[in-house]
């Protein structure tokens, strides 16, 4: 029979990060002066004050942070693979970047170029702070060679982080010509919609739930609505009817992801919407969807996002798309609608660090409704914890330090010039804070990042490899052409020949 001391004393576990503002996300959205977060085996105990955890728990491992702020962990609900090692490539060139990314990742890459690609981005993403990251394999995702999605979860995986990966079928025309690299040798073949989604159910297959769970692979057509342009909003007498295509995409869709158990992931723009919704039964809308972009929405059509229960994620750093068209997030949010702010990341011209884009979404919206009140500090941090985890359909887990979920959090270090004193903790992190201000990541319990070192990976070996991939397709692509010298002096970007591009 135990002794009262026994009794009485503090029960052994694995981890405590104490001396904390906490700022949990709960339901009533504590912030704890002085708390703490009890952690055994990947998932959250207690948060609470740091004397009450004190008196109930002692962690094999403590954090002390002297005073830090402590958060969930960031999720960015969507984002690209491939980009990483693409960066600026064709940045100054922008009506021309999606066919130069497009071009490169269909006939230029390897299962080599997508393992580095996503070690580098995943390191990126620890080092800012995201604990749950979406990769769409490409530009237009690129399903029609397993062994790239393969290649690109084995990395992620590795890095400790979890991962949404996008696999599905790319933008018309079907079918075409895809080229890719192995052992040196160009191959090719031709594929159409069969084989690309045949290609993402072998990925989904072997990954999805993958890596204890910390895995998921959701189909990804590149648009909802694949015969119309996927630029941008789309008027009324361009968007009166469905094809056969369009239909006959939806309902392979929906078939891989009911026959796995997996959600649904796309880009889609005004005008799409309401179509989708009036003329097809498989329409890519309801509760397990959550698509990127939505500039142009209409009013019907944020209305019928509600009554599905669709979710939205919004990339503000899309220069162009948002030169198109606006997001109406501010009434997607008063609707109901789950809405994420993303990275979009992480080419480009944008990156990983979703404190740059909660303020750039902030900016954008307050710039075009000409209001200055709207998305508050605190509603911004929702839309990168709790409402993309509710995006993802992943909220019973993670977006929030609450007991039972898992053990998701990042320590950003306040006690800096920038961010010192704290008066309004919230306030201070979305306003002042940077990715680079991120000093500890945990994931499921597992330290992955302390004092900015990022453990579960070599970094030199990250960064060689990174870099002999971007100097193999830059040479095999013939990139150089679009690495230009910065413009001097003047304040419009001027062109004195036509971009080299071919058809």
């Amino acid at each position: 029979m135990p002794t009262v001391a026994e009794r009485t004393a503090p029960r052994r576990i694995a981890l405590v990060v104490t001396n904390a503002t906490v700022i949990t996300l709960d339901a009533d959205r504590r912030v704890l002066e002085r708390g703490a977060v009890a952690i055994d085996d990947g998932k959250i105990l207690a948060v609470d004050t740091a004397e009450a955890v004190a008196a109930e728990y002692l962690g094999d491992e403590v954090i002390d942070c002297g005073g830090k702020a402590v958060l969930p962990g960031l999720i960015d609900a969507h984002g690209h693979g491939g980009h990483a090692l693409m960066k600026t490539i064709g940045v100054d060139s922008l009506s021309w970047w999606m066919r130069i990314a497009t071009r490169a990742y269909f006939e230029h890459t390897s299962a080599e170029y997508w393992r580095a690609d996503a070690a580098l981005a995943a390191m990126e993403r620890i080092r800012f702070g995201v604990t749950t990251g979406v990769s769409v394999l490409g530009s237009q995702p690129r399903s029609d060679v397993p062994e790239m999605g393969n290649a690109h979860a084995e990395a992620y995986a590795a890095s400790g982080m979890r991962l949404v990966l996008g696999v599905g079928p790319a933008g018309q025309p079907w079918p075409r010509e895809t080229r890719w690299w192995d052992n040196g040798i160009q191959r090719s073949h031709t594929v159409g919609l069969e084989e690309m989604m045949a290609g993402a159910e072998a990925t989904v297959g072997r990954w999805h739930g993958g890596a204890d769970g910390r895995v998921r692979v959701y189909v990804t057509p590149y648009t909802m609505v694949p015969s119309l342009s996927p630029s941008g909003p789309l008027p009324p007498d361009q968007t009166t009817t469905l094809t056969p295509s369009d239909r006959l995409q939806s309902e392979l869709v929906r078939d891989l992801a009911r026959r796995h158990g997996t959600r649904i992931h796309t880009d889609a723009f005004g005008g799409m919407i309401r179509l989708a919704h009036e003329q097809d039964p498989n329409a890519l809308l309801g509760p397990d969807v959550h698509f990127q972009h939505g500039f142009g929405l209409s009013p019907d059509e944020v209305a019928i996002l509600a009554e599905t229960g669709t979710a939205v994620t919004h990339g503000p750093g899309v220069v162009v798309g948002a030169l198109r068209g606006r997001c109406p997030v501010p009434e997607l949010m008063d609707a109901g609608v789950p809405v994420a702010i993303t990275t979009d990341g992480c080419a480009p011209m944008s990156s990983f660090d979703l404190f740059a884009a909660m303020r750039q979404a902030q900016t954008l919206t307050q710039l075009q409704l000409r209001d200055v009140y709207l998305l508050p500090p605190g509603t911004l941090l929702e839309s990168v914890t709790v409402q993309a985890a509710r995006a993802l359909g992943w909220a019973d887990e993670i977006g929030s330090l609450e007991p039972g979920k898992a053990a998701d959090l990042i320590v950003v270090d306040t006690r800096q010039a920038h961010l010192w004193p704290v008066h309004m903790p919230v306030q201070d992190l979305v306003y002042k804070a940077g990715g680079q201000d991120v000093e500890t990541t945990v994931v499921g319990g597992r330290v992955l990042m302390r004092d900015r070192r990022v453990l579960t990976m070599d970094a030199d070996a990250v960064l060689a490899e990174a870099a002999e991939e971007a100097a193999l397709i830059r040479e095999r692509g013939g990139l150089d052409r679009f690495v230009t010298p910065p413009a001097w002096g003047v304040t419009r970007q001027r062109f004195t020949s036509p971009v080299p591009f071919e058809e």
